[in-house]
């Protein structure tokens, strides 16, 4: 059993993408169903019918391994079992688990080859991770129902992201104001080739967004 903070609970085929930090050890945890998909369905994520949110304290059964996909590390398969909300932080509280955002996911750039995790030892590998931004800025996408994250790391280097966070993709069709101060949880993607693209990246997502 784990207890994680819930940092991102993102749109993915087939169900949803559940990721967040385990209170009792700092380390990042993706929670995987032994499936193709490892999407995670409402059956197996759903607390007395409630979504987890972003900011909940969740208990979860887990094993204490995973696949890892090749770039995903932080990654452990689901035990039969329960989810449970045990508690909640604030969004001040969470400040204190953000990261240096000079280098965001091992680069500059909006993706990650998939050579990296081959050339480098495992121990390297990150998937995740959480950074402060007070210059976010939220766009549509060339799909109007979906919506992308801009903003700058702290080299200057525009990153420009899909946004998977449901919530805040609901808050932002609904045409609410959101400010530019927010809470980013930058997740990595699996090897993945566009139409129109001749290899496969793994491409970097904004899969959690907390407003301050």
């Amino acid at each position: 059993m784990a207890r994680i903070i819930c940092l991102a609970n993102s749109y993915k085929p087939g169900g949803r993408c559940i990721a967040g930090i385990d209170l009792d050890t700092g380390d990042w945890i993706r929670p995987v169903p032994n499936t193709p998909e490892q999407a995670i369905t409402p059956s197996m994520r759903l607390i007395n019918g409630n979504e987890p949110r972003i900011l909940d304290i969740v208990e979860i059964p887990l094993e204490d391994y995973g696949p890892d996909n090749g770039c995903q590390p932080e990654n452990r398969l689901l035990k039969p079992g329960k989810w449970r909300k045990v508690g909640r932080i604030t969004a001040q509280e969470l400040l204190d688990y953000c990261e240096d955002d000079t280098v965001i996911l091992h680069n500059h750039e909006e993706y990650v080859s998939p050579e990296f995790f081959s050339t480098h030892p495992r121990s390297e590998w990150r998937s995740t991770q959480l950074i402060h931004n007070t210059e976010v800025r939220f766009n549509p996408a060339y799909d109007p129902k979906n919506w992308r994250a801009w903003f700058r790391d702290g080299r200057g280097r525009t990153l420009d992201l899909p946004l998977t966070d449901p919530v805040m993709s609901d808050i932002l069709r609904n045409g609410e104001k959101v400010g530019r101060d927010c809470i980013l949880m930058i997740s990595l993607g699996t090897p993945w080739k566009p139409k129109d693209g001749d290899q496969s990246l793994c491409y970097k997502i904004a899969a959690g967004v907390v407003e301050l």
